[in-house]
């Protein structure tokens, strides 16, 4: 059943008259474990995505669930009959037990509203032997709304899941309760009989501890129930609000602040590292040719991406910021980058919550992708990899042939894109220096735009081993294949951030 807008809060209170109706009668928290028993759900805890971004589902019919297993990097497929629910709980253990409670209320709905959808579907499928697979509880569709009049099977399973995204809370918050509860404490903050300085973070602070929900439902609810105007004179209203009044979206980022969020958050880590985005222009953008082009300079953005962002990028968000009490708990499950100029204070921040819907495919296919995308000349590396395994070819001759084909063959500009003296330069070309160290490589391979790939091909051919585990090569590692074709200036500004000596040197002595 596909609701209208409107009735959403009509639904939430008809499904609270049937399964809890004190929770219209007062303001309370609501006794989710209790709903969920008397529906005979049954609740298990497994893993359901790498990137934290699936926090539950529930199996409307019998069916098969991919399970993630962290440890190994692995997935498998599990079976698990009707009426289980499926909770990650390194999901909870990082959003919290309010998003743990907004989650199984959220597959609960499912179940009620949605199972009986599900079982025409199957026996149409049957036909066709399609497998319906469960509908996952995703954080990158929470603000996702689906395209109207478009009908098709898919489009209404995303028009369920976007009602329940909204439900959940209504139904945690009932409208009436909620807006007495929120005017009471108002009230009380109020009267001058209390020691208390009116503010909206004290207000969504009580509000979230008594219902057991998050703070950030909590805020939209306020909008909800058309309270803003009693508490936007509040002094700390512009701070605690910023994140949904005052953000900008789809920011751009250089590549010492892409670094610096990469290695503050391991959700953003996992969405970037597993082969499906990689960075250019300034966004981490899916690996997929449709979106990024490979030139001589390095990636970037292809026309459709710079005309469709908001499809294809991973969505960093900026917004002003004004420190508050419980500022860290509104911000608990982010990524963010502080930026201090002055008084002007500002945020970099990423949340799955904030993220497009992606059709995400096998993470093979994306690593396909990027190696395609990353190869502007595959000829050069057939090439490349033949002299590479050829053992009466020295490295020098391997790097002189992948200089002349990228045009670096000349001293000014060897020196220009290495940051090494031009000296190396006749070395190399004279295959005078075979015996090169990892800083002088590295800086070659970096000066040259070469993927990892390539490059852990060329550190095999010297006499330097990369270390995956140790500075700085772990740090030289994690560029390459999370930020790959960045140029020795770029490189070399995010190993200044990370602590790591900088590559190249035009100041060095002649390499003897």
């Amino acid at each position: 059943m596909i609701l209208g807008k409107n009735r959403l809060d009509d639904y939430a209170t008809k499904y609270l008259t049937r399964h809890c109706k004190k929770a219209l009668e007062a303001p309370m928290p609501l006794p989710v474990d209790e709903i969920l028993q008397k529906a005979n759900l049954t609740v298990k805890e497994v893993s359901l995505s790498r990137n934290l971004d699936i926090f539950g589902c529930c199996l409307l019919l019998d069916g098969e669930v991919e399970i993630y297993d962290h440890e190994q990097g692995t997935s498998k497929t599990v079976s698990y009959p009707a009426g289980t629910v499926l909770i990650d709980p390194d999901s909870e253990a990082m959003y919290g037990e309010g998003a743990k409670r907004n989650t199984l209320i959220h597959e609960a709905l499912h179940w009620e509203k949605d199972k009986t959808y599900f079982e025409i579907l199957a026996v149409k499928n049957a036909a066709a032997s399609e497998k319906l697979y469960p509908i996952m509880c995703r954080q990158s569709e929470t603000f996702y709304e689906p395209p109207e009049g478009k009908k098709t099977k898919e489009n209404e399973v995303k028009w369920l899941e976007w009602q329940a995204h909204r439900l959940a809370p209504r139904v945690l918050m009932p409208f009436e309760m909620f807006k007495k509860k929120a005017l009471e404490l108002i009230d009380s903050y109020q009267n001058p009989q209390n020691d208390i300085i009116p503010s909206c973070d004290t207000l969504i602070e009580d509000l979230s501890t008594f219902f057991i929900v998050s703070r950030v439902s909590v805020k939209y609810r306020l909008i909800e129930v058309g309270l803003l105007g009693r508490i936007s004179g509040f002094e700390d209203f512009d701070a605690v609000f910023a994140e949904i009044n005052n953000s900008k979206e789809l920011v751009a980022l250089t590549p010492v602040e892409a670094y610096q969020l990469l290695s503050l958050d391991s959700s953003l880590r996992e969405w970037v590292s597993g082969g499906q985005f990689v960075y250019a222009d300034g966004y981490f953008v899916l690996a997929d040719k449709k979106y990024i082009t490979a030139k001589e300079d390095g990636l970037h953005l292809t026309a459709k991406a710079k005309k469709n962002l908001a499809q294809c990028v991973i969505n960093i968000r900026e917004q002003k910021y004004t420190t508050y009490r419980n500022i860290q708990k509104d911000f608990v499950g982010f990524a963010v980058l502080y930026h201090v100029e002055g008084i002007d204070q500002r945020m970099l921040t990423f949340h799955p919550k904030y993220q497009a819907n992606f059709k995400y495919e096998e993470d093979d296919v994306y690593s396909a992708f990027r190696d395609h995308i990353l190869t502007y000349d595959e000829n050069e590396e057939i090439e490349l990899v033949k002299r590479l395994g050829d053992p009466t070819t020295t490295l020098c001759q391997c790097l002189w042939y992948l200089m002349e084909n990228r045009k670096c063959n000349y001293p000014e500009t060897f020196n220009d894109r290495t940051g090494l003296h031009k000296n190396y330069h006749g070395k190399i070309k004279n295959d005078k220096y075979n015996n090169m160290g990892t800083e002088v490589l590295m800086a070659i391979c970096v000066g040259l735009r070469l993927n990892l790939r390539i490059v852990e091909k060329i550190f095999d051919k010297s006499d330097n081993k990369l270390n995956y585990y140790q500075d700085p090569d772990k740090t030289y590692i994690r560029i390459l294949e999370n930020m790959p074709g960045l140029s020795l200036q770029d490189f070399n500004g995010v190993l200044k951030q990370a602590g790591i000596k900088e590559l190249g040197s035009t100041i060095k002595d002649d390499p003897d």
